[in-house]
């Protein structure tokens, strides 16, 4: 079999991370070492790879440390960069393996999967993707709830008929943060808009993505509205949990997005679609999460008591399925884990040939160029609200 030969970009040796909670999961799970090989790492400085490389057991003499995307972009041996460090350092990272690629010529075979967003702002995302065209490389994003076996649960029911054609849906989360005033001081950055990395890009963008692709584009008629309800946030300190500092908050934390969807096989034309998201806890005993396909002959219904469970592909999540004929509830069944479906999906694409688009039917990814649409709406959507 195939083995694509991966470089991680942001393992951190000190705190568990994105990257060691969920891809490293898969890559290190027996039927991800059958499709994929960890040979380099890349973070701030050599001696922080180096530290990861001892942190998790990495044999040196295969997995080589880096602590330059430029040096990082020189090692012949890396098919695929995977990045998954904080937003604002997404840029640089991304941009250095691109142009250090470019400049030796040999850019064939090669690819980046970014974690989502891609970037701080939409001129990065922008320069981004034309130089990733420019080099003709494969581009991966992580918005990986497309792949969530939920999505694909409900994509079944609605081409089976059950429901019919969906009239409407409405998906409400309240979360993102344990409180509703503080935040632990590591994400004080989700009060800065210019760190690109929030409640609205990183969450509103998965949902956005996950609701367009199990239903279809959004249609331009998209309204909303964007409101600061705790201007003046509280930082606790993640070990003590006492209160260091505030800080003023230029993000929003109440978001309400309104849109039509278009005609499809299992869609009415100009079906509504409707998103609120709300930081800190749901209502006492309300699920977190809750979405709804309303449909001609029956409504769906998923749920979960943690916000970004079906995004993250962890926790437990119900989808229920009410028929209006009979009036009876039907509980369905829900497997859980999203990051490796993504990585199958590459794997699938680059060593077999096989479609991932969404013509092509079985959508495991996407891309920068879907990526920059969405980045599009969402930093549309916060000007038109003054943000």
């Amino acid at each position: 079999m195939v083995l694509i030969r991966v470089a991680l970009i942001g393992l951190s040796s000190s705190s568990p991370s994105w990257l060691s909670l969920a891809h490293l999961s898969y890559l290190l799970s027996a039927r991800g070492q059958q499709k994929f090989q960890i040979v380099a790492l890349q973070n701030s400085s050599l001696s922080a790879a180096e530290a990861a490389i001892k942190k998790y057991n990495f044999d040196p003499t295969v997995v080589t440390a880096y602590g330059t995307p430029e040096d990082l972009a020189k090692d012949e041996d890396v098919e695929l960069v995977v990045s998954g460090t904080r937003v604002d350092v997404h840029y640089g990272n991304l941009k250095g393996v691109l142009e250090g690629w470019k400049a030796t010529g040999k850019t064939s075979g090669k690819g980046l999967y970014s974690e989502w967003p891609l970037a701080s702002n939409l001129q990065q995302v922008e320069e981004l993707i034309a130089l990733a065209k420019e080099t003709g490389i494969k581009t991966v994003v992580g918005t990986q709830g497309l792949a969530s076996p939920v999505v694909k649960k409900i994509g079944e029911v609605l081409k089976s008929g059950r429901a019919g054609k969906v009239l409407s849906s409405e998906m409400r989360l309240s979360g993102v943060t344990a409180e509703r005033e503080a935040m632990q001081e590591k994400t004080e950055y989700f009060t800065k808009r210019e760190t690109g990395g929030n409640m609205w890009s990183i969450g509103g963008g998965h949902l956005i993505d996950l609701l367009q692709s199990a239903l279809g584009e959004l249609q331009t008629n998209v309204k909303s509205h964007f409101h600061i309800q705790r201007p003046l946030v509280p930082l606790k300190d993640s070990e003590t949990g006492a209160i260091t500092r505030a800080v003023t908050s230029n993000t929003p934390d109440l978001l309400y997005v309104v849109g039509s969807l278009p005609a499809s096989d299992t869609v009415q034309q100009n079906a509504s679609l409707h998103l609120r998201m709300r930081r800190g806890p749901p209502f006492p005993g309300e699920s977190a999460f809750v979405w709804t396909l309303t449909g001609e002959k029956g409504e769906i219904r998923v749920t979960s008591k943690e916000s970004v469970a079906i995004i993250l592909g962890a926790g437990e999540v119900k989808i229920e399925i009410h028929d209006y004929e009979t009036d009876k509830v039907e509980e369905l069944p829900a497997p859980a884990r999203n990051v490796g479906s993504v990585y199958e999906g590459v794997w699938e694409a680059w060593t077999e040939g096989v479609s991932t688009s969404q013509e092509g039917g079985d959508k495991r990814y996407n891309d920068w160029e879907v990526a920059g649409r969405r980045h599009e709406l969402l930093e549309r959507l916060l000007v038109d609200n003054g943000f």
